[in-house]
């Protein structure tokens, strides 16, 4: 009574989102004249798309995903119903990746240099399999990048770079078709050159010699960090913007953290020498208001160490 499954199932021309099916009649229509045809797609075992046709020989399916493997079967039907299906599949192309690698981070980091690590995009993104990154660093979030490096692997060790400064990295996914859109900057200090010990000392100062930028840069500040019971600090690099105070706020918190005492600009750049404690005050270049920042006298008998932490661009 029903028809034979249809012949020669074919799909042709396929592109990352559609593709084109044919087929034959069946051998046996059966005993009622061949009127239809039954059309299902399935992704991973799932039906996306039932669909039932007129006596026609072919179909063209669209709205696909790229570098997608489907399953794609035809029955033939007349009066009473449809027949056996028949079963094919094929896999989409592929694109340019349509998302931005994850999670850029660092795992370790040194004056001079930057480890670096990212996931892929999202899985629904890839739109193919991921060939090659392009990673580059810059010294504003959106600013022209100095360095460029292109790999098959997630992982960066950018060199050359100067200490105690903030650098902007964004990286970019690529497929055999073509390269995704960049990620946003993700932005990472290098450390600060551990200082020498105090040149001089007194009872509530101790002079320091600063490491001046052989580089052009906006200003730069001097951070200060009272230690617990004389032990060194953990990285500077451990310390974001956000996480520098001011003396006052230094002094009155139950807690040890580390103080802006200083801005330092090229123009006012009066030699290497630094007198920690020396009670001067120099204003915040980025505030909008009056921000200065003291350089309170010393806890007698404490130890401190001293960071600088370098800004290259405004926007920084």
């Amino acid at each position: 009574v029903l028809p034979d499954k249809p012949t020669n199932l074919t799909v042709a021309n396929i592109t990352s989102r559609s593709a084109e099916i044919s087929w034959l009649d069946p051998k046996y229509p059966g005993i009622f004249n061949l009127s239809r045809f039954w059309i299902k797609l399935k992704k991973n075992n799932s039906l996306i798309l039932a669909i039932t046709t007129g006596k026609v020989n072919g179909y063209k399916i669209n709205n696909l995903i790229p570098y997608t493997t489907y399953e794609i079967s035809v029955a033939a039907g007349n009066f009473p119903g449809f027949g056996e299906e028949t079963i094919t599949s094929f896999l989409t192309s592929e694109e340019a990746p349509s998302g931005p690698a994850l999670d850029i981070k660092t795992i370790s980091r040194s004056a001079s240099s930057l480890s670096l690590i990212w996931d892929p995009p999202e899985t629904t993104k890839q739109n193919g399999v991921i060939i090659s990154y392009t990673a580059c660093i810059s010294l504003s979030e959106n600013g022209p990048c100095f360095q460029t490096f292109i790999t098959s692997k997630r992982e960066w060790l950018v060199g050359n770079l100067n200490a105690s400064t903030k650098y902007y990295v964004r990286v970019l996914a690529s497929t055999k078709v073509g390269h995704g859109k960049s990620s946003e900057s993700e932005g990472f200090f290098t450390n600060g050159r551990s200082a020498e010990r105090a040149m001089a000392e007194t009872l509530n100062t101790l002079t320091f010699s600063l490491e001046i930028p052989s580089k052009s840069f906006v200003y730069f500040y001097v951070v200060a960090l009272r230690l617990k019971d004389g032990k060194e600090p953990a990285s500077s690099d451990n310390y974001e913007d956000e996480e520098l105070v001011t003396y006052d706020t230094a002094e009155k918190s139950t807690y040890l953290k580390p103080y802006v005492t200083a801005v330092v600009r090229p123009s006012g750049n009066n030699g290497s020498m630094f007198i920690l404690g020396d009670g001067r005050n120099t204003d915040d270049p980025t505030s909008r208001t009056t921000s200065d920042y003291f350089n309170g006298p010393l806890k007698p008998g404490s130890s401190y160490s001293i960071f600088q932490r370098i800004i290259i661009n405004e926007k920084v």
